[in-house]
């Protein structure tokens, strides 16, 4: 079935931002970050095509007409679009891919990774992302200055670990499927499938002369939010909370409650590899370590507006209690947050790497035929106006982990953390 003129000047409205806006959250995802672009020398293909020309003359087709009321730049694609219907030899690809293909590329334009495209099939199953559980491969990627997907870490003893898969590894093809030119979320739900499906990755590794293929088992991975337990080593609570998912705060301050009935006199509190989740969990989670009223994030809106974000909750660990905070390069999104603030707050010595770098809003809007479109509407600062998007965090210790040292049960930031609370 044709889209017809009016379809197409509902589909650039809604694009364009015309009708009812839906809230939502970005959530990072415990899962995958993938969002690669490329384009072909214009320039070389059109040299190599001239020749080809027929040298048969042909009547010019009169201008297709242009819907009444259209702006200029709607009128230009209608163009385009007839002249390809009327003209185009070979078989044409169905019409609402050819529109995603339009929004794709309008979408790229913008040098933005995080700002995409989902089609129906696929935004249909993005919602999973925050249930506590997901069937994948449990890893985390990033893209790279170059636009590469890149593995930025991975969930240990999950698939993809035990495939193979490394901390800086590139993919370059899902099942054969190259990554380019697809969103950021179709991109990662390449990735995801059904639990014992099996996806292949084709991946360049810097140590090895050409890329290779890795296939790796999916399966269902359970996210405990938290994870609490006293260490051996000197009155020392240790937590760790997975995902900023609803209740995230309260199951969090239980945990604590516990570990102080424990006997804990100091506290370790990890985030790493932590992607995020819901904005209100970070204020709130942040809130746990601080007065009521502390800033805790600045939201910076288009226009240069500001919203400011406070501590809501009264404090809950007292502030005389050590705390040391542990991120790495999978900190993202509400982890950035928590130990932005909690480092400009100077309430916890925060150890590990320099985290993901993830400090934009992102605004969905579902799109009438099912499909989706988030929009990056702000960024998020620092207590100290500091910038987290494309920045990261960095550490006031900084501790490397190697891969080897996740091979062999090592963990030197944990490490480090114990031993800078018993100095303390």
């Amino acid at each position: 079935m044709r889209v017809k003129a009016k379809q197409l000047v509902k589909i650039f409205l809604v694009i364009s931002g015309i009708g009812i806006m839906m809230v939502g959250s970005f959530v990072a995802g415990m899962i995958f970050y993938a969002n690669v672009y490329s384009s072909a020398n214009p320039n070389a293909l059109l040299t190599t095509a001239l020749p080809l020309f027929s040298t048969v003359s042909h009547i010019q087709p009169a201008q297709p007409a242009v819907p009444a009321g259209q702006p200029p730049e709607i009128a230009t694609f209608w163009e385009a679009w007839s002249f390809l219907n009327e003209q185009y030899y070979g078989e044409l690809p169905a019409d609402n891919e050819r529109v995603y293909g339009a929004i794709r590329g309008m979408v790229a334009s913008l040098n933005d990774q995080h700002t995409s495209f989902i089609d129906p099939v696929r935004a249909a199953v993005v919602s999973e992302n925050m249930k506590g559980s997901f069937e994948g491969i449990g890893v985390t990627i990033r893209l790279d200055e170059a636009g590469r997907l890149v593995v930025a870490d991975l969930m240990l003893e999950q698939p993809a670990f035990k495939a193979g898969l490394r901390p800086e590894d590139i993919i370059l093809e899902v099942d054969g499927q190259s990554v380019e030119g697809l969103s950021l979320y179709e991109a990662v739900l390449l990735i995801r499938g059904p639990a014992n499906s099996t996806v292949v990755l084709t991946v360049r590794r810097a140590d090895e002369p050409e890329p290779f293929q890795i296939p790796i088992t999916r399966s269902k991975i359970e996210l405990e939010v938290v994870e609490a337990k006293m260490l051996e080593e000197g009155k020392i609570g240790y937590v760790r909370l997975t995902q900023f998912s609803g209740g995230a705060a309260d199951k969090l301050a239980t945990a604590i409650e516990d570990l102080f009935e424990q006997g804990a006199e100091g506290l370790i509190f990890d985030l790493r590899s932590n992607p995020g989740g819901l904005l209100s969990e970070a204020v709130d989670v942040s809130s746990l370590f601080v007065p009521k009223d502390e800033t805790i994030v600045i939201e910076k809106l288009k226009g240069g507006e500001q919203k400011t974000f406070t501590a809501k909750r009264g404090q809950k660990i007292p502030a005389e209690t050590p705390l040391v905070l542990l991120v790495n390069e999978g900190s993202a999104s509400a982890s950035e947050i928590v130990a932005g603030a909690l480092q400009d707050l100077e309430r916890a010595v925060v150890i590990g790497e320099q985290t993901f770098g993830k400090g934009s809003v992102q605004l969905p809007h579902s799109l009438s035929d099912g499909s989706e479109l988030r929009v990056t509407i702000a960024e998020w600062l620092t207590p100290a106006g500091r910038q987290i998007h494309g920045q990261g965090i960095t550490p006031d210790i900084v501790v490397e982990m190697s891969f080897e040292d996740l091979e062999n049960d090592s963990d030197p930031q944990l490490e480090e953390a114990v031993q800078f609370l018993n100095d303390q």
